[in-house]
């Protein structure tokens, strides 16, 4: 399809859906020259003719809509590009073979976009369009400067490139893409850092040689240095901060992200280590992702966490949140990745810190596998439950999982004088074992503390401040109820000591298998 046909498709499809086109008066260029700048607008039919004065080469560029290239004045016959590319202007350039005498045809039946068409033959000069980074920039960091981009304002070609600092040299392979040039300076940048043979200050210079036209290697710039080159000269920033050890990352070997840290606990806390001191003010920011960017109407879940810096040291800190996938992204069916993305780390002498990836040159990204976690939680008590508790007994209270458990206290609530009391005992007052017996399982170990209670006023027994590592409330899985000493209670209630295996949530079992049992309100275990 050429042109032609695609303007007039264009434009029936612009009426079927309700815009308005109205006719526009023609403009025609007539016998155009080149260099000179033509104006066209909206939906305006333009066309004009230029007859070359010898063989070669024409590029033509436009700032709005393409400008085709005919064969005849019927604007049948449409001459293909050689080649197509933006200038460093931001024109597009098309390029075409023409022929001394053979008349060419531009035509545009309706421009969807108004804008400046002209045309060059022969020798255009080459143009500087822009160069990034620019050496003009106080200093160069490879942190965020991976390689060097210079557009032309026309397709080029270079020979040569090569890096020059305090007495090392390497040639570098340019890439040249249309009139685009860059050059990758990374790796050997970041190796000489490393071996300390560039420091703050150093002067690098960078040469191009043998700049040129695509299409007419007799073409050349001179930027001041000479025919077809450039000279560009950087001034270095100091060796950048590199990440040299992580913590809590799949790289460290954690490759689980849980629905819940523990406060306190190391494993909530992701730590990235660097070979330089950070600056203490550069405000970090960490922050969790999750979903699927496939499902729009799910949505996504985006959570900012506390982060902080130390020395050489970031640190994330996960811990406190529950992050199940139902809470996340209600409605979402469950995946199992989640991401940490930890970006805007800045060294003490103002530089990012090195990522060592282009896509992403400021922050680090981790990916883990979304682990669920529950815990079962279940207490056996001593004395057992319902025994009259008074003040100075001991007591032993077995909790299992109960590595996986937080608290301040253990709590007696009762009743004096018809007001409800609390007495605590701290955690810093507990005797703690672990149970050999059974993996994750710990034995509490404490006095009853004094109690003055009613008669009849039960002893309510609690942990205070409890905190479970599944991020849930278990509350009331650790909670036992006691008679007052002073109620005269000879005994505890049969159901407390019926010689009955119960399982750990309470239900009766009648055969008990090989595992764990509450039997007459003592733990027990069979074999």
């Amino acid at each position: 399809m050429n042109i032609n046909s695609i303007k007039y498709s264009l434009v029936c499809a612009m009426t079927s859906v309700g815009i308005s086109v109205h006719a526009a008066e023609s403009i025609d260029w007539g016998e155009m020259q080149p260099e000179v700048v033509y104006r066209y607008e909206l939906l305006a039919p333009v066309a004009g003719y230029y007859t070359p004065q010898q063989s070669g080469v024409l590029k033509s560029y436009c700032t709005g809509d393409v400008i085709g290239a005919y064969k005849d004045a019927a604007h049948k016959e449409e001459i293909f590009s050689e080649n197509s590319f933006y200038s460093g202007s931001g024109e597009k350039v098309f390029v075409y073979p023409v022929t001394k005498g053979e008349t060419i045809y531009f035509y545009n039946p309706a421009p969807v976009a108004d804008g400046n068409f002209r045309f060059a033959v022969d020798k255009e000069a080459i143009k500087l369009g822009s160069v990034d980074p620019s050496p003009e920039n106080s200093v160069l960091s490879i942190s965020t400067s991976y390689r060097l981009e210079i557009a032309f304002n026309i397709a080029v070609k270079c020979s040569r490139c090569t890096l020059d600092i305090n007495g090392m040299s390497v040639e570098l392979t340019p890439e040249v893409v249309d009139s685009y040039i860059s050059v990758n300076w990374f790796s050997i940048l970041r190796q000489w850092y490393r071996e300390d043979k560039i420091k703050d200050g150093d002067i690098l210079t960078l040469t191009l040689t043998g700049i040129r036209d695509v299409y007419d290697s007799s073409n050349r710039p001179d930027f001041g240095d000479g025919l077809g080159k450039l000279v560009l000269k950087y001034t270095m920033a100091g060796r950048p901060a590199e990440l040299i050890r992580e913590v809590g990352t799949p790289n460290s070997g954690v490759y689980d992200f849980l629905s819940y840290y523990l406060p306190g606990s190391d494993k909530g806390l992701v730590r990235l280590i660097f070979s330089e001191d950070l600056d203490p003010a550069c405000h970090p920011i960490a922050e969790v992702h999750y979903g699927d960017q496939d499902n729009i109407e799910a949505g996504m879940y985006l959570e900012r966490v506390p982060v902080t810096v130390a020395d050489k040291t970031v640190t994330v800190d996960l811990q406190g949140v529950t992050r199940f996938p139902e809470e996340m992204v209600p409605g979402l069916p469950a995946r199992n990745s989640i991401s940490l993305v930890v970006s805007n780390i800045k060294s003490a002498d103002g530089q990012y810190v090195l990522t060592g990836s282009m896509a992403s040159p400021y922050s680090f990204g981790f990916g883990y596998n979304l682990k669920s976690v529950a815990y079962s939680i279940a207490a056996d008590w001593m004395p057992v439950a319902g025994s009259p508790l008074k003040a100075g007994d001991q007591m032993e209270i077995w909790v299992l999982n109960g590595q996986q458990i937080m608290f301040d206290s253990v709590d007696f609530s009762y009743v004096k004088d018809d007001v409800a009391q609390t007495v605590s005992v701290p955690y810093s007052s507990l005797k703690v074992e672990k149970d050999n017996e059974y993996a994750e399982a710990m034995l509490f170990y404490l006095s009853a503390p004094d109690m003055e209670c009613d008669a009849d006023s039960d002893i309510t027994v609690t942990f205070g401040g409890l905190k479970c590592a599944d991020g849930l409330d278990h509350s009331s899985d650790i909670f036992v109820r006691y008679k007052s000493a002073s109620a005269g209670v000879d005994g505890i209630d049969e159901d407390a000591a019926d010689h009955v295996y119960y399982d750990l949530t309470g239900r009766r079992v009648v055969n008990p298998a090989k595992g764990i049992y509450i039997r007459d309100g003592r733990k027990v275990i069979r074999h």
